[in-house]
């Protein structure tokens, strides 16, 4: 085990370097907070390359440590500087990224496509909701939120490492998506758009959600059958993920 004891320590400091995005794609790492979220990581299939924890973590609480992972103690008067969080528990995973590159949807499930999702907060919630309804994964265009934002994966409570997350797909992507036999279904306000309950949105098929502004681009709009979901009171619209959230559970309700 690794005793830190200073804030100039390089492995400190790399650990910290990991709470800026372009550090955590140069590296192809990433960290996540707290007892449960770390629990969530080990006992998942991500390799979790270090557990950080402070003295008093150490200490006082029971934690099954990974026998493949670095175990660093760090002096309780630093440890917070690594942390996202208003109240750190004590302890802090890097876990290496993903590669999505030879992912290839499965027929026999439903998915999520989001497209330019901005909001870190949505797209966890979108995951944490694709977990719930039983999806094969959520898939993000290229300009999503970033995955690994601590903001995701808080907001994704603990589905995070449940759920299959592909990153960097494109209109390409859908396009061989849907020759393979995918339904896309784009949530979008607008006259030719139909009421989702009309519409066949039985497996396999991808629910498409946009951007929280902009909605879901012109391109990708193309490949889908535009549904929208009526609008009774006086809001102009609804949460994007609020949105995801009802047209997938159409899926679950007995159309796969």
């Amino acid at each position: 085990m690794l005793e830190i004891t200073s804030a100039s320590n390089a492995k400190f400091k790399y650990i910290k370097s990991l709470s800026a995005k372009k550090e955590r794609v140069k590296h192809g790492e990433y960290t996540v907070e707290g007892k449960k979220s770390v629990s969530d990581a080990i006992a998942s299939d991500r390799t979790v390359s270090v557990v950080a924890v402070s003295e008093r973590f150490f200490n006082e609480e029971s934690f099954d440590y990974p026998k493949d992972a670095m175990l660093i103690k760090i002096s309780d008067n630093i440890f917070d500087r690594l942390c996202d969080t208003t109240a750190p528990q004590g302890i802090i995973a890097v876990i290496k990224a993903e590669d999505s590159a030879d992912f290839i949807p499965d027929t026999s499930k439903a998915y999520v496509y989001c497209d330019g999702i901005n909001d870190p907060g949505n797209l966890g919630t979108i995951i944490r909701t694709a977990d719930a309804a039983g999806f094969g994964g959520v898939i993000l265009s290229e300009g999503c939120a970033d995955l690994y934002s601590p903001k995701t994966v808080r907001a994704s409570m603990g589905s995070f490492f449940n759920m299959k997350v592909v990153t960097g797909k494109n209109f390409a992507d859908l396009k061989r998506y849907s020759d393979m036999g995918f339904k896309l279904i784009g949530g979008a306000l607008g006259s030719n758009s139909i009421d989702y309950r009309s519409a066949d949105i039985s497996k396999p098929v991808i629910i498409v959600v946009g951007n929280e502004a902009n909605g879901i681009s012109d391109e990708v709009l193309k490949l889908c059958t535009r549904v929208k979901i009526p609008i009774i009171g006086k809001a102009d619209s609804l949460n994007v993920s609020v949105a995801a959230g009802i047209l997938m559970y159409e899926v679950v309700r007995g159309k796969s």
